[in-house]
């Protein structure tokens, strides 16, 4: 299984993957850093990779339904979060999941509470 950050995650988070022994790779990598949704989105497919991103377009499953891609992680957190209190979140978040539950899922994080859509 494999995550593709969106470039609104902060570069940092990579961290979280490595210590959970998950692959992953930024945006920022793979020279996407001002690309469209509709980019980032072939290749997270492209790759058969979940995206984790901030934009709640993604969580639109009209315009990404979930047979469409691999799982799609958005996180809907504060504007004055710091990337050492994203980077907290998505860890107790990762590690509070059964990661392979996230494949053709869409999950929605917030502070204290996740929700998560199947297929």
């Amino acid at each position: 299984m494999k995550f593709f950050l969106d470039a609104n995650i902060p570069y940092s988070a990579l961290e979280v993957f490595e210590e959970l022994s998950l692959e992953a790779i930024h945006a920022r990598y793979v020279g996407l850093s001002q690309a469209i949704d509709k980019e980032i989105m072939n290749f997270a497919i492209k790759n058969k990779s979940i995206l984790v991103t901030k934009d709640m377009g993604f969580a639109n499953i009209l315009m990404f339904p979930l047979e469409s891609h691999y799982g799609i992680i958005v996180l809907r957190l504060p504007s004055y979060f710091k990337a050492h209190q994203f980077v907290n979140l998505l860890r107790d978040f990762l590690r509070s999941i059964d990661a392979k539950g996230l494949e053709k899922a869409i999950a929605i994080v917030k502070i204290g509470r996740y929700r998560i859509k199947r297929l």
